[in-house]
């Protein structure tokens, strides 16, 4: 049975810091979605922002009637960006989980606060994601698409299209072939890139986030795996010595990994569009820059 979305509640979270550029179109996006519905709730974690992000968010935020800014300054200082990340999105997870009020509701809805969320989604679309996870009580999760390419190749885990870290892909050929980092990026990842048809079905996904993703409530604070933004990597060469490094990953996998594993199904909406990517090409040697 289909429930009314309009009479449900919903939470929008993000992790902001110097995108003072992005917010305003960001913000006006998030109130499009969340005036049009019974309750909406906002809570944003911002950190050592040099630019105007914690002013706007503070400004916007006073004429909510639900809204929480968390300020995580001084989480800068950790240097690695997975790491970063994994403690502000486990901070708005554990604030939820022990909001008396806010732990009730029925979505959350995970936004990027930057450019990948300027133009909004389609209030339509939204609703029909709304509708389908509110279709099936194994529907746990829907995320977004791009116009044009598929851009979040890192998050994503699916079988065909992108079974493993894709990053963690060019550093393996690397190592096992003993080739440049070019050569390995041509034969791994540019070979995933992708678009994602519009008109096709729901694609249904081990991991995704896109910059946008709504879950149902109960699945995000059930999930037994929190964020998490780094892994041990060993690698052995051909004189059987080991090297052993810190990898970063991205966050999101391991999280939706966990709703995986409780049951929830995890899905990307091809006509749920937060953006267009018309070409994506990342540096061959990028990857070196997860090794610490």
């Amino acid at each position: 049975m289909v429930s009314k979305v309009s009479e449900t509640k919903i939470i929008f979270a993000g992790v902001g810091r110097d995108c003072e550029n992005y917010l305003p179109s960001v913000l006006k996006g998030i109130e499009n979605l969340s005036s049009r519905f019974r309750d909406s709730a906002f809570i944003f974690v911002e950190n050592d922002s040099k630019d105007l992000t914690k002013s706007i968010l503070q400004s916007w935020g006073s004429s909510q009637k639900n809204f929480h800014l968390i300020n995580l300054d001084g989480l800068g200082g950790i240097p690695r960006r997975g790491l970063r990340l994994e403690i502000a999105r486990n901070t708005y997870l554990e604030f939820i989980r022990e909001h008396i009020s806010l732990s009730t509701y029925d979505y959350l809805v995970v936004l990027d606060m930057d450019d990948v969320n300027t133009s909004g989604v389609d209030l339509q679309k939204f609703r029909e994601a709304l509708d389908f996870l509110a279709s099936d009580g194994q529907h746990a999760a829907v995320f977004a698409n791009q116009a044009g390419t598929y851009y979040d190749m890192w998050t994503l885990r699916h079988p065909e299209l992108c079974p493993g870290d894709i990053w963690q892909d060019v550093l393996n050929y690397v190592h096992k072939n003993k080739v440049s980092d070019e050569e390995a990026y041509n034969n791994t990842f540019s070979k995933r890139v992708f678009s994602l048809d519009q008109a096709t079905e729901m694609l249904e996904v081990d991991s995704a986030f896109g910059g946008f993703g709504i879950y149902k409530l109960s699945y995000a604070l059930n999930s037994k795996n929190p964020y998490l933004g780094s892994q041990v990597k060993v690698l052995t060469d051909e004189n059987s010595q080991v090297n052993i490094f810190r990898w970063e990953v991205c966050e999101h996998v391991q999280f939706n990994i966990g709703i995986r594993n409780i049951g929830g199904r995890l899905f990307i909406k091809p006509d749920l569009i937060n953006s267009t990517n018309s070409g994506m090409e990342f540096p061959p040697s990028a990857f070196r820059n997860f090794i610490f």
